[in-house]
């Protein structure tokens, strides 16, 4: 009888429980709402036409602890910002535009926010001190941009007399990226590639034919020459860290050089023929055919509206 009532006060509490269970509220989930723009301002007029087009939140308020307690950076100065985003509709969401549909790729393959400062970041505390980057994607912030280097190209962009060197800041050598190669246009690509590996990862097998020659977290590709590293399976030495670094080098390169360079200088054995071939079809699957991305953003009509681009701001 004993065991019996100790059944039935176990079965009650079971009951009790179930019942407590069924009597709670459903969960719900409370959807933020869209961001607000100050549109009276025409910064704010961009971000929102942006926004509204492609559903891409550009932000250039710093805050330290969106990465790390110990980072520091330059904030964006609000006159570098709106010139930078006119720059990036150019090369990234028109250029997008052109090769991919309109609004496809640029909306499906975008990380929702681009977060824009002033030079770079650096970790350890302090200005002089620590790990320091100009640019920023991939796992430690997943669907977001950073993007670096506003200062050199504000400056570029206001002084009169400066074309060559604003087109070579953007085809070829970016003040303030590492590495420079390629420009504006391969920094943005190689920081874009990061946000890539991070949604898609790198293309399957593409560490594997250099995967001996891998550096791994060290500085060792610094003294590696240009040539020895295209021997070796890389487009530029910097790749030589890690496959992800090599997957992004790979992009910023592809959309740099020309056919005719890529053959003659570049795709010189099986390992770099191999990756070539893997970036260009992974891209292709995206709906980005990048070498046509590489000859649209080098057309003189490109080249001439970020001229006309320059003059609007120049003082």
């Amino acid at each position: 009888m004993y065991n019996n009532k100790i059944i039935i006060c176990i079965l009650t509490g079971i009951l009790f429980v179930l019942g407590a269970c069924k009597k709670e509220d459903p969960l719900t989930a409370e959807v933020d709402p869209p961001p607000v723009f100050d549109t009276r301002t025409p910064v704010g007029m961009k971000q929102k036409a942006i926004f509204d087009k492609y559903g891409v939140i550009f932000e250039y308020k710093w805050n330290r602890f969106a990465y790390a307690p110990n980072v520091v950076a330059n904030p964006a100065e609000e006159r570098d910002v709106l010139p930078y985003m006119e720059l990036m509709e150019e090369l990234f969401f028109n250029a997008m535009d052109t090769i991919s549909g309109p609004g496809i790729t640029a909306k499906k393959e975008t990380p929702v926010r681009i977060l824009l400062i002033g030079n770079g970041m650096n970790y350890g505390g302090a200005e002089s001190f620590g790990e320091s980057t100009a640019g920023q994607a991939g796992n430690i912030q997943p669907n977001r941009l950073t993007l670096g280097g506003l200062s050199p190209f504000g400056e570029l962009l206001r002084t009169p007399g400066k074309d060559a060197a604003f087109l070579r800041a953007i085809y070829d050598a970016a003040p303030t990226s590492f590495p420079g190669d390629a420009g504006l246009i391969g920094f943005i690509y190689h920081e874009y590639t990061h946000y890539l590996d991070s949604k898609h990862q790198i293309p399957v097998g593409f560490e594997k034919p250099a995967k001996t020659e891998y550096l791994r977290g060290s500085d060792q590709y610094k003294n590696v020459s240009l040539t020895t590293a295209i021997s070796k399976g890389f487009f530029i030495p910097y790749g030589m860290q890690n496959e992800h670094e090599d997957f992004a080098t790979y992009v910023q390169t592809i959309i740099w050089k020309t056919d005719a360079d890529m053959q003659t200088k570049y795709l010189t054995n099986n390992a770099t023929r191999t990756k070539y071939q893997l970036v260009t079809k992974y891209f292709a699957n995206l709906g980005i055919p990048i070498t046509a991305l590489r000859d649209h953003l080098t057309k003189q009509s490109v080249k001439d509206r970020l001229i006309a681009l320059k003059r609007r701001y120049e003082q």
